[in-house]
C-alpha cells in the first residue's frame, strides 16, 4: 500500500472515531442505544477499491473498540462483525445497483447496512445469550433504521477532504508505551479473560469481577456504572425470556425461572469482569507507525480541533473536516 494511500486510510479510520466521539455531544435519547454517526464515512468511502475499503472497516472495528476499552471482550467480535458484515453489504449494494441508482439512494443502502448490522449482532448474541436475544431484534432494527437515514442524511451533506492533513509536532510529547509494555498487559489481560471465562461459580466471578475493577481504576480509566447496569439488563432479559428450571415467579403465562436467573447472572458477571479488564487496555498508546497508531494520532489532533472550534456540534464536525493541519 503506497504511504499516501496508507495515510489517507488512517485518516478516514480517524473520522470514524471523531464522528463516533461527535455523538457524545448529542443528548442520548435512548438509553441502551448507539447513533453510530461513524458509519457516516463509511457511507462516504466507497470511492476506495475493496481491499482498501476492508483495511477501513477492520481500523473502524479494532480503533473504536481499543478507544472505547472493549477490544479484550466479547463485544469486540461483535463490533467487528457487524462492522465488516453491514460495510461489505452495502459496498457490494453500491457497485451491484449502479445502473439503476434512480432505484436505490444512500438511504436505502444505509437501511440495509442497518438491517445487516442487527441481524448479524443479534445472532453472535445469541450464541452465547440463548434464544431469548432474538426477542430484542425488533427494537434494534428500528433503532439501527432511524439511525442509518440520519447516517445517510449527514454524508450527503458533509464533505470529506480528498488528502489527510498534516500532522504537526506539538511541543508536548505524547506518551507512548513500547511494543514490550503493550504485549505485556496484552499477556496480562487475556490470561485474566480466559480464567474468568472458565469459572462458573458466582462466588469466584465476583471477586473476578472486583479484581478487574481494581485493575481499571489502577489504570487510570473511570469506573462508569452505567454501561455495566445495560449490560446485566440486557443479558438478564434474554436470558429470562428463555426459561429454564423452576419458576420462582408469575406474571400471567410469564415466568421467571431460577434457571435463567442464575445463568443471566453468571454471564453478566463474565461480561461485565471481561469488559472492566478491556478497559485497561484503553489506556495504551501505541507506538511506532502501524496503521493503528497513525489512525488514533490523526483522531487526537482532530478531536482537539473539534472541542475548541465555536458554534454547534455539526459546526464543530464541519470545522474538524476542514482542518488542514493538526497537533499531534
Amino acid at each position: 500500500m503506497r504511504l499516501r494511500d496508507r495515510n489517507y486510510i488512517a485518516y478516514l479510520g480517524a473520522l470514524t472515531l471523531l464522528f463516533s466521539y461527535a455523538e457524545m455531544f448529542l443528548p442520548r435519547t435512548v438509553p441502551f442505544f448507539r447513533l453510530g454517526l461513524g458509519n457516516t464515512v463509511v457511507l462516504l468511502a466507497f470511492g476506495l477499491d475493496f481491499p482498501a475499503f476492508l483495511v477501513l472497516l477492520l481500523i473502524k472495528a479494532v480503533a473504536s473498540s481499543l478507544m472505547a476499552g472493549t477490544l479484550f471482550s466479547p463485544f469486540f467480535i461483535l463490533s467487528l462483525a457487524q462492522s465488516v458484515a453491514s460495510g461489505v453489504v452495502m459496498y457490494g449494494l453500491f457497485y451491484g445497483t449502479r445502473r439503476i441508482q434512480k432505484f436505490i439512494s444512500l438511504y436505502g443502502i444505509s437501511m440495509v447496512g442497518a438491517v445487516a448490522s442487527s441481524l448479524v449482532q443479534i445472532l453472535l448474541a445469541s450464541l452465547y445469550l440463548g434464544a431469548g436475544s432474538y426477542a430484542l431484534l425488533g427494537p434494534m432494527m428500528l433503532f439501527s433504521l432511524f439511525a442509518s437515514i440520519l447516517t445517510a442524511f449527514l454524508a450527503l451533506h458533509l464533505h470529506i477532504p480528498n488528502q489527510a492533513p498534516v500532522i504537526l509536532e506539538s511541543g508536548e510529547k505524547r506518551k507512548s508505551h513500547s511494543p514490550y509494555k503493550v504485549w505485556g498487559i496484552v499477556a496480562a489481560i487475556c490470561v485474566m479473560a480466559v480464567f474468568t471465562l472458565m469459572q462458573s461459580n458466582l462466588m469466584v466471578l465476583g471477586i473476578c469481577l472486583g479484581i478487574s475493577l481494581v485493575f481499571q481504576k489502577i489504570s487510570g480509566r473511570r469506573i462508569l456504572l452505567m454501561p455495566h447496569i445495560t449490560l446485566w439488563i440486557f443479558v438478564l432479559i434474554a436470558n429470562i425470556l428463555s426459561p429454564s428450571g423452576r419458576v420462582v415467579y408469575s406474571l400471567g403465562q410469564f415466568n421467571i425461572t431460577e434457571g435463567a436467573l442464575l445463568t443471566g447472572l453468571n454471564q453478566a458477571l463474565k461480561l461485565s469482569a471481561v469488559s472492566a479488564l478491556s478497559q485497561c487496555a484503553a489506556s495504551l498508546r501505541p507506538a511506532g507507525d502501524s496503521i493503528i497508531a497513525l489512525s488514533l494520532k490523526y483522531f487526537r489532533g482532530l478531536s482537539d480541533v473539534l472541542r475548541k472550534s465555536p458554534g454547534n456540534i455539526f459546526k464543530k464536525i464541519r470545522l474538524a473536516l476542514a482542518a488542514t493541519q493538526i497537533e499531534e
